[in-house]
């Protein structure tokens, strides 16, 4: 079971789960009904929310969002110029 998080930074907290995890429960949840399979999908979704957090306590804060950044194909290249040194800065150095 969880503790009562301290302070305001702790990750926010539904029943027995944090955020994250409920989510990951909530998908296979609905995927369920969806499916019409809720009792099996209910149960692999408990079972992928033990190896999540298992996963999750083992890494540093942030290290989804990060592995999710680099391996998930989120290119923001196309969205946000580069931070590389453009060709036309070379003439006023």
């Amino acid at each position: 079971m969880r503790q009562i998080p301290n302070y305001l930074d702790d990750p926010q907290q539904l029943l027995f789960w944090e955020f994250d995890e409920f989510i990951l429960l909530s998908i296979m949840f609905a995927i369920g009904i969806m499916a019409d399979h809720l009792g099996m999908l209910l149960a692999a979704g408990l079972f992928l929310v033990k190896i999540y957090k298992k996963f999750k306590d083992r890494q540093s804060n942030g290290f989804l969002i990060h592995a999710l950044y680099w391996n998930a194909g989120i290119n923001a290249k196309d969205k946000f110029p580069t931070s590389l040194p453009l060709s036309f800065i070379k003439y006023f150095h």
